[in-house]
């Protein structure tokens, strides 16, 4: 039976602890979140189309939530910057008034998942109230609305989009598995060390 060796078994433990590490800091965020930071309402435009755009943070959170203007603007514009898992999708758009988008990534310390809602007014769609229109979405809620939606589908039901953000993960298992193999293991030793000395001293004392 071959043995692992123990700098190869080291990192596999390293690892393990790093995934569950991960999957840990990218639910516990959902679950801890009371109220945002007051979201920051910005305009960005992407072609013809502009949109009114909402940010919040909480902690392990990222909120954006984006609402279509009425008009186009006759010259394309790219302008503002977007979480490349919070960009609208390529036209054509619903025609209704209030097109709204809502995304939200959660994960710490990289983002590591990413929800997404989408909705708008039609005769036939019963409305909702979430997301909320962004030019109106200062009042720190929508990331916690959202965050109680990914768990309990209260609000509307749940996410209607899902995607795991590969390098995020990566990332985060990565740093955790670090900090295992280098500060963690670090005290370890020095732990195992100590007590090998002062058993050596009690010993001879004898």
């Amino acid at each position: 039976m071959t043995i692992m060796p123990k700098p190869l078994r080291r990192l596999c433990i390293a690892l393990t602890i790093g995934v569950l590490a991960t999957v840990v800091m990218t639910i516990y965020p959902l679950m801890a979140v009371d109220r945002g930071n007051k979201a920051k309402i910005t305009s960005i435009y992407r072609g013809e189309y502009g949109w009114f755009n909402a940010r919040d943070f909480a902690f392990g959170l990222e909120w954006s939530g984006l609402s279509l203007m009425t008009t186009t603007l006759s010259t394309p514009l790219y302008d503002g910057e977007l979480p490349s898992w919070s960009e609208p999708p390529p036209p054509p758009y619903p025609k209704e008034a209030q097109f709204r988008l809502g995304a939200l990534a959660s994960g710490w310390p990289c983002r590591t998942i990413a929800f997404r809602w989408t909705e708008w007014n039609e005769a036939s769609r019963p409305k909702k109230s979430f997301p909320a229109i962004a030019e109106y979405d200062d009042q720190d809620t929508s990331i916690s609305y959202a965050a109680e939606d990914v768990l309990a589908k209260t609000r509307s039901g749940g996410p209607h989009e899902t995607t795991v953000l590969l390098g995020g993960v990566i990332a985060n298992v990565v740093i955790y598995a670090a900090v295992v193999i280098g500060p963690v293991g670090l005290l370890m030793r020095f732990a195992r060390y100590s007590a090998g000395k002062s058993g050596s001293k009690t010993s001879t004392s004898k």
